[in-house]
């Protein structure tokens, strides 16, 4: 009942938003914007259902009796470009999916959640499309399971005009000190990151990372790229 509670309150949020649910695989939703109609807002309407999704799982977990006794949490991936997209299987099975790098990567990313403790996380490519229609954090730089190029990686706030005070405060403070955390001032980075590491995963996360630095300091090769290896 829980389950089948999620996905049709997930399926619902991403639909209204022009997004064509692929499949289901178990508890994940796979789905695409910008086809099979075309929508030039496509990037924006995806981030839209995103945070959509996330306001109504916080939802679900408070008011929906199939969901009292446990905190359900999710996680969501964003990327955009180029993909294959059409009737794809054998001769005498197929379906409407979508194929590509670009999806690969998506599914990445929402894997990435599990590392910084968040629930969206976005290719730099789907931020710079959304243009100023949304609030974000730049997280970091990471290189994913199975591609040698690194990525930078964003978090969707809110959409403008509805980010909280605390967010922005937070998301400057998390800035500030990753800029000083790229440049090797770890010690100036972990004064930043620590402002905020008790309610904010990813600047609890950085801190670690910035102290242990600190402490050992890495050689002249060293760069501010993230290697991570799980899916």
């Amino acid at each position: 009942a829980a389950m089948n509670e999620y996905l049709s309150a997930m399926t619902d949020i991403i639909e209204a938003h022009g997004g064509f649910v692929d499949k289901y695989i178990g508890d994940a939703i796979v789905a695409v914007f910008g086809a099979p109609l075309d929508d030039p807002d496509h990037a924006a309407n995806a981030v839209r259902a995103a945070l959509g999704c996330a306001a109504q799982l916080r939802e679900l977990d408070r008011t929906t009796a199939a969901f009292q006794g446990r905190t359900v949490r999710q996680r969501i991936g964003l990327n955009s470009g180029e993909a294959l997209v059409g009737n794809i299987g054998s001769r005498r099975r197929f379906n409407y999916t979508v194929m590509g790098d670009m999806v690969n990567l998506a599914s990445r990313l929402e894997g990435a959640n599990k590392f910084f403790a968040t629930t969206i996380i976005a290719s730099e490519t789907t931020m710079a499309l959304t243009g100023a229609a949304f609030v974000w954090r730049e997280l970091d730089t990471i290189r994913v399971k199975g591609r040698v190029s690194a990525v930078r990686i964003y978090e969707p706030l809110a959409a403008v005009g509805e980010v909280t005070p605390e967010q922005l405060s937070c998301s400057k403070t998390y800035v500030e000190g990753l800029t000083r955390f790229r440049v090797r001032d770890f010690a100036g980075a972990a004064d930043h990151f620590a402002r905020s590491a008790d309610a904010d995963p990813p600047s609890a996360l950085f801190l670690e990372r910035a102290r242990e630095l600190a402490r050992r300091p890495p050689g002249p090769d060293w760069e501010s790229v993230n290697a991570l290896e799980e899916k």
